[in-house]
């Protein structure tokens, strides 16, 4: 189980459960706050992919973060975001242009593949990241131009792998429910309803 802005995994899916949109509006303040007082220049988050609610919900609390941030500090900042998945384990989300592109050494490669393996949350993921994408699965980081903010609270046209996910978990008595679109669409629209449509 892993940690994810202070708090567990399992504690964000309670709060997606039951609609509590509080902690998620602090997470964002929170983060708006920070990037402000930092007065950073960029911003790169995970890309939001339909995989992972945490990887989605983090996409779109720093969208928000940053364009608050921004407000404060009367001047641009640069948002970006990194695929955590590939293309191909993302199915039904538009693909955005990529500003940069990373390729990394042998050794980095290695290094980063090692350290996803060290997680046992994140192991079977670096798997099946290396099954869709073969010998150079770490080998990229890309940067992309994130989606119009309004597109994130579209139905995606297939259900979201993270959905899938959590029926298999719930059928093998892993999970007793199982994250839906509904639940991350409702946290997603209070989030934009309160931080604005930049």
């Amino acid at each position: 189980m892993s940690g994810w802005g202070g708090i567990w995994d399992r504690d964000l899916y309670k709060c997606l459960l039951n609609g509590a949109v509080a902690p998620f509006e602090r997470w964002t303040c929170e983060l708006a706050d920070d990037l402000a007082g930092r007065e950073v220049d960029l911003v790169v988050a995970d890309a939001w992919q339909f995989y992972n609610v945490a990887h989605d919900l983090t996409h779109l609390m720093a969208r928000l973060a940053t364009a608050r941030a921004s407000a404060v500090l009367r001047r641009p900042i640069a948002f970006f975001d990194y695929p955590v998945v590939p293309d191909e384990m993302a199915p039904g989300v538009s693909r955005q242009r990529a500003v940069a592109t990373l390729r990394l050494n042998k050794a980095e490669a290695m290094s980063k593949r090692a350290a996803a393996a060290a997680i046992a949350d994140i192991a079977g993921d670096a798997t099946d990241i290396e099954a869709v994408e073969g010998n150079h699965a770490f080998a990229r980081e890309s940067f992309r131009e994130p989606p119009a903010l309004q597109t994130l609270l579209q139905t995606p046209c297939e259900t979201p792998l993270y959905e899938r996910f959590g029926e298999q978990r719930v059928q093998s008595n892993i999970y007793f429910d199982v994250i839906r679109w509904g639940h991350v669409r409702a946290i997603s629209e209070a989030l934009v309803a309160s931080y604005g449509s930049n």
